[in-house]
C-alpha cells in the first residue's frame, strides 16, 4: 500500500519545514524544527515549486519524509506532541516515559 502523501521535490533531510518569511511564527517553528535535528529549511516565496510538489497549503509545515511520512502544520510548540506525532527516532526522548505505567 502506498503512502498517503505525494513523493517530496526536495531531497536531502528526512525532516523538511516550509515557511512564509520570517515572522515570529516562522521563526519559532525554525527553532523548534531545528530541536528535532536536522531539518531542510524552505521558504515558499523562493521555492514555490517545492511547497507546490509537496501540496503545502498552509505554513509552517514540517515534513517527514522517509519510510515513515508524517506532516504537521504550526510552529511545533509541543515538542512532545510532536516527537510522538514522527515516532521513531524522533520519539526516543519520550520512550522512556511513554513505557512507564502508571498502574505499575
Amino acid at each position: 500500500m502506498g503512502s498517503p502523501f505525494p513523493p517530496s521535490s526536495c531531497k536531502g533531510q528526512a525532516l523538511r519545514l516550509f515557511v512564509f518569511g520570517q515572522s515570529e511564527t516562522m521563526r519559532r517553528a525554525i527553532r523548534n524544527a531545528k530541536a528535532l535535528g536536522p531539518v531542510d529549511v524552505i521558504d515558499v516565496r523562493e521555492n514555490p515549486a517545492a511547497a507546490e510538489a509537496d501540496r503545502i497549503l498552509a505554513t509552517p509545515t514540517l515534513i517527514r519524509a522517509d519510510e515513515m511520512p508524517a506532516r504537521i502544520v504550526g510552529d511545533l510548540r509541543d515538542l512532545a506532541a510532536v516527537r510522538l506525532h514522527l515516532g521513531p527516532p524522533y520519539d526516543a526522548d519520550l520512550t522512556g516515559d511513554a513505557s512507564e505505567s502508571p498502574h505499575s
